[in-house]
C-alpha cells in the first residue's frame, strides 16, 4: 500500500470526524441549520477518496473517477450553500447546479483527454478553484467572526489559489499516464496531503463560527425575556455594568429610566392575566419603538421595566431620558383605541454618579419611580423635577431626603 493511499484513507477518516461533529452540533442547536449542510459537505468528502480507491481496486475506473469528481465538486459547492444559510440568506441552488453541472461536464469532456498536460490538468482543476473562489465571495457577506472570518476567507482564497498550481505541478513530477496509476506518483501523494490539510483548515474555522454564533444565540436566549422579548434582568447585569464603565471613560452621562405601570394588578384581575400579558406586551413594543439603538431596554419582572441611556452631555442635562419618559408616556394614551385597558406609567430617572454601582443606580430611579406612585401615578419623576406635574404643582421629590439615602 502505497503513501497516497494512506493519504486518502486518512482524509476519509477526518471527513468523518466532520461529519459527526457538525451532526452533533445541528442536532444539538437546531436553529444552526448551516451545520447540517457543512455535515453534507464533509460527508461528500468523506466518499471522495473511497472513489479514488474504488478505481485503483475495481475495473470500474471511468464511473468511479467521474463519480469522484462530481461528489468532490458538490462538497465543496455545499460549503457556499452552508454559508449562505449562516448569514440567513437563501441559498443560490441555481448557480449552485449550473457550475456544479457545468464542471462535471467538463469532467466528461475531457475524460479521454492527453494527461500530464497543461490544458488538460487545468482544465481538470478550473472547476474546484472556480467553487472555492464561490465560497471565497460567499465567506465575506459574514457580518461577523473577527480573524475568524478573516481566516476562512484566507482559507478558501489558498484553496483555489493551490488548485491552479496543481497543474503546473503535474507537470514537474507527472500524475501517471491512466487513472489507475494515479496513487502510485508522488504528485498523489502531495495533491492528496495538501488538499487534505486545507479543508480540514477550513472544516475547523467554519465550525469555530457555528459554535460561537450558537453560543451567542444561547447566551441571548438566556438574556431575553421570553414574553416580551425585551433583555431580561440576567441581560441587565451583564451589559449594564459595562454601559457604565463605558461611560465614565468617555466622561459621557448617562440615565436610568425605570417605570412601573400603573394599577396593572387591577388590570389582570379584571380583565384575566392574557389581557395582562397583552398589555406587557403592547408596552414593551412602545419601548422597543422608541428608544435608540444605544439604549438598554429591560424588563426587570412583572410590570416594572428600566431603560439604560447614555447621553453625551456631560453638564447633567436629563433632556435625553426626559424627552423619552414624555414620549413613553404620550405612546399609551391611544391604548383604549386598539381594544387594550387604560394605561398609565409611573417612572422615575436617576443619573449616574462617578463610582456609583448599577444597582445604586438603578435603586435610585426605582425610588423615584415609588415616589411617583405616591404622587398619584400617572408621571415620572426625575432628580427634583416631575414630568407630569404642571407649572404650579409642587416637586414631589426631597433632594436632600434622596442624597441621604
Amino acid at each position: 500500500m502505497n503513501a497516497a493511499v494512506y493519504a486518502l484513507i486518512a482524509n476519509s477518516c477526518m471527513a468523518a470526524l466532520f461529519v459527526v461533529t457538525y451532526g452533533v452540533i445541528a442536532l444539538s442547536y437546531s436553529r444552526q441549520r448551516a451545520a447540517a449542510w457543512f455535515m453534507v459537505s464533509y460527508l461528500l468528502g468523506f466518499f471522495t477518496p473511497i472513489c479514488h480507491l474504488l478505481v485503483l481496486y475495481t475495473d470500474h475506473v471511468a464511473l468511479f473517477s467521474v463519480l469522484g469528481y462530481g461528489i468532490f465538486l458538490g462538497g465543496i459547492l455545499t460549503m457556499a450553500v452552508g454559508i449562505q444559510a449562516f448569514v440567513g440568506h437563501r441559498p443560490q441552488w441555481r448557480l449552485t447546479l449550473l457550475l456544479w453541472v457545468a464542471g462535471l461536464a467538463l469532467r466528461v469532456a475531457i475524460a479521454d483527454g492527453p494527461r500530464n498536460t497543461l490544458p488538460y490538468e487545468m482544465m481538470f482543476q478550473l472547476p474546484f478553484a472556480i467553487a472555492s473562489l464561490v465560497v471565497m465571495l460567499t465567506a465575506r457577506q459574514i457580518g461577523q467572526g473577527g480573524p475568524i472570518r478573516a481566516m476562512l476567507i484566507g482559507i478558501f482564497g489558498v484553496i483555489g489559489a493551490h488548485f491552479l498550481l496543481k497543474p503546473w505541478l503535474v507537470l514537474t513530477l507527472g500524475s501517471g499516464p491512466t487513472p489507475k496509476s494515479y496513487l502510485s506518483t508522488v504528485y498523489a501523494v502531495i495533491s492528496q496531503i495538501s488538499t487534505g490539510v486545507l479543508l480540514v483548515a477550513a472544516g475547523l474555522c467554519l465550525m469555530l463560527l457555528v459554535i460561537q454564533k450558537a453560543l451567542e444565540e444561547t447566551i441571548l436566549d438566556a438574556e431575553t425575556d421570553p414574553l416580551t422579548g425585551l433583555t431580561n434582568r440576567r441581560g441587565l447585569y451583564r451589559a449594564g455594568p459595562r454601559m457604565l464603565v463605558e461611560a465614565a471613560m468617555r466622561g459621557e452621562g448617562l440615565h436610568a429610566l425605570v417605570l412601573d405601570l400603573d394599577h396593572f394588578k387591577a388590570i389582570n384581575d379584571r380583565h384575566g392575566h392574557a389581557t395582562g400579558d397583552t398589555v406587557l406586551v403592547a408596552f414593551a413594543q412602545v419601548l422597543q419603538a422608541l428608544t435608540a439603538v444605544d439604549m438598554l431596554t429591560v424588563r426587570m419582572g412583572g410590570e416594572e421595566f428600566a431603560v439604560l441611556i447614555p447621553d453625551a452631555d456631560t453638564r447633567g442635562s436629563d433632556n435625553r431620558a426626559t424627552q423619552l419618559g414624555d414620549a413613553i408616556r404620550d405612546a399609551l394614551k391611544p391604548f383604549a383605541a386598539r381594544g387594550l385597558p387604560d394605561l398609565t406609567v409611573s417612572g422615575g430617572i436617576a443619573r449616574y454618579q462617578a463610582g456609583e454601582t448599577l444597582d445604586g443606580l438603578i435603586a435610585r430611579a426605582d425610588q423615584l419611580a415609588y415616589r411617583a406612585k405616591r404622587a398619584g401615578r400617572d408621571r415620572i419623576l426625575q432628580n427634583g423635577s416631575d414630568l407630569a406635574a404642571k407649572p404650579d404643582q409642587p416637586d414631589w421629590v426631597d433632594m436632600r431626603r434622596l442624597a441621604a439615602g
